[in-house]
């Protein structure tokens, strides 16, 4: 298989992948605002709602891939450096999906093997570890772009 067959798989592939789960973290966000008056307030949802917001931002900038990836490569792209490091940006905030799903399970741990209120988890922990991903996150996504490691 020849180099740019290769890289041009490796850049639209990502278009169907991320297309798929930007439809299914979008269909869990939808559940949630449909029944918001209930699903918001318990801490679950609106951890899983996190989770899902990172995930479309993550999956809509691996999907849209093609647009922001620097063209001269020898493949079909039409990026330049500045969207290299918008791309750069979103792929490393994104990450934050991963975090809430470490923050969900201990929430879990929480309220099944300790036997914590949801109450007294969203009175305690909800806001300071919501604070702790999207500041790092944000931090780590500006920091990323301010010295240009995305480039």
């Amino acid at each position: 298989m020849n180099v740019v067959a290769i890289r041009t798989a490796g850049i639209y592939i990502p278009l169907v992948t991320g297309t798929l789960s930007v439809l299914g973290s979008g269909s869990i966000l939808y559940s949630i605002w449909a029944r918001r008056s209930t699903k918001l307030k318990d801490p679950q949802h609106r951890i899983l709602g996190m989770m899902s917001i990172f995930d479309v931002l993550y999956s809509l900038n691996k999907a849209l891939m093609f647009l922001t990836y620097p063209s001269g490569l020898g493949v079909p792209t039409f990026g330049n450096d500045a969207t290299c490091a918008l791309q750069g940006f979103f792929t490393q905030f994104g990450y934050a999906a991963g975090s809430y799903n470490l923050v969900l399970s201990l929430y879990y741990f929480l309220i099944i093997n300790k036997g914590m209120k949801k109450e007294v988890f969203a009175r305690r922990w909800e806001k300071v570890l919501h604070g702790i991903v999207v500041i790092c996150h944000l931090s780590f996504a500006i920091i990323g772009v301010s010295i240009g490691l995305f480039n």
